[in-house]
């Protein structure tokens, strides 16, 4: 099996890859448990860290080439990547800062009920953890699963998108630069098969990015284990009455646009308060015709993906939304599509109601802010949001009501400190209130009873 990456802003092959077989995720599972047992038992924590802090620097080091490998096989404009980049870059000081604050602590007992008894919970790596990577941020993606897993005391082992294969090699590369043992991160090259087989080996805990409908077979194969899934979202955009027409119309058509539309939580689907809709659509239309879409946009990922795109718009036309602009295909070299937005009237429509992986954008104009916030919850999706209001106070008001696990007041996609409490609700993943790094992480309670006596209520 050949896996190919792509230059999707030409439709030339970069460079083919011999895919690894399933029996090699078993191998590698092996020797990644004894680089794990190594890293842990040879390696103090502050040690660790260090170690880990100079994958930073040999990436430093590779910045060039891992900005341009990115945008070459996966089309994106360099803003979006040299962004991403710098993201991952400043995460490694959060996760360090992490990573010394984590560290076992005594639980309060009761004297009473529990005299001469200490509670401890000690916080253990979970082992070998199993990532497999997406194409649309494949750096990001996945350095946001390695930075804390190596910090806690994992190791990895990952499976780059088959569309991005030679970024997540640079990630491997930069690795071999550093000291830490050589098989704590390993990489496996290929399609959903061995994704597949990924899935049902026993790592100690699973990490997916994707859409809903493979996390729901995941769910379903992967056995009992600790699993961080975010999986899509169709994330909604309110639009207030007392909205600044002008730059509101500038961030929704960059929340809407950017990366080709291909984004987890973009905004997908707005919802625009009839008192200011005319102005509000007439100034974002203006602001789309504006956009240069080689170079602010980029191209789909694959003609696959641009032909799903143009389909489902052109079933929405046909179901009776109205076109206010785009619609198809530009012509030329490269999977570029024309940014595109949809007036609609019916939630029930797929356009609205499903993801739209692409630069397309429905808008529904509703009564008031009480109709946008129910529509916008009638979602199994619930993974980002974004409102747009004057007033700071209203904004945090309706987004205390939306169901989502991430809202944005006047911004849109931007995650803090290089993903870290970045998680959705409902299908868009498994909800937790925990810090990043300690998802990579298990916990052990030890109750010591410090005095070597019977308890009164044992047996005699």
């Amino acid at each position: 099996m050949v896996v190919r990456s792509v230059n999707p802003r030409n439709g030339q092959v970069v460079k083919e890859f011999v895919s690894n077989l399933p029996d090699d995720v078993l191998t590698a599972l092996a020797k990644g448990r004894e680089a794990q047992r190594k890293w842990m038992s040879e390696w103090n924590r502050e040690e660790r860290i260090e170690a880990v802090l100079e994958l930073r620097t040999a990436l430093q080091a590779m910045k060039d080439d891992i900005i341009a490998t990115e945008m070459l096989e996966g089309g994106f404009p360099q803003k979006d990547v040299i962004g991403t980049y710098n993201g991952v870059i400043k995460g490694f000081d959060h996760y360090a800062a992490e990573a010394r604050a984590t560290a076992d602590y005594d639980f309060p007992l009761d004297p009473a009920g529990w005299p001469d008894t200490k509670a401890t919970i000690n916080l253990v790596p979970h082992g070998v953890i199993a990532h497999i990577g997406i194409w649309n941020y494949p750096f990001w993606q996945t350095m946001i699963t390695m930075i804390p897993a190596l910090m806690a005391g994992n190791a990895v082992v990952f499976k780059p998108s088959e569309l991005t294969t030679m970024t997540g090699l640079k990630i491997k590369e930069a690795f071999d630069q550093t000291g830490m043992p050589s098989d704590l991160i390993q990489v496996l090259i290929g399609n959903a098969e061995i994704g597949k087989a990924m899935v049902t080996a026993p790592f100690d805990a699973l990490v997916f990015t994707g859409g809903r409908a493979t996390g729901l077979d995941i769910t379903r194969n992967a056995g009992v284990k600790p699993m961080i899934l975010e999986l899509s979202g169709n994330d909604p955009g309110i639009v207030c009455a007392d909205v600044n027409v002008h730059e509101a119309a500038r961030g929704v058509a960059s929340g809407a646009f950017s990366h080709g539309g291909q984004v987890c939580i973009r905004i997908k689907r707005l919802y625009v308060v009839e008192s200011v809709a005319d102005a509000f659509i007439s100034e974002l239309l203006k602001v789309v015709a504006r956009i240069d879409v080689e170079h602010q946009i980029g191209p789909l990922i694959r003609e696959e993906a641009r032909a799903k795109v143009r389909e489902k718009v052109h079933q929405a036309l046909q179901a009776g939304c109205e076109l206010l602009t785009g619609g198809d295909n530009l012509p030329g070299l490269g999977y570029y599509f024309e940014p595109t937005i949809l007036k609609v009237s019916d939630d029930s429509l797929d356009i609205i109601k499903e993801e739209t992986f692409g630069p397309v954008l429905p808008i529904r104009v509703v009564k008031d802010e009480e109709e946008a916030i129910k529509l916008a919850n009638e979602s199994y999706y619930g993974l980002g949001a974004t409102v747009w209001t004057c007033d700071p106070k209203k904004g945090e008001a309706i987004a205390l009501r939306l169901e989502a696990g991430n809202v944005w007041i006047n911004e849109h996609g931007r995650t803090i400190n290089c993903g870290e409490l970045f998680q959705g609700w409902k299908c868009s993943g498994i909800a937790s209130t925990n810090r990043r790094i300690t998802l990579f992480m298990k916990k052990r309670t030890i109750v010591n009873h410090l005095a070597c006596q019977a308890r009164p209520h044992w047996f005699k």
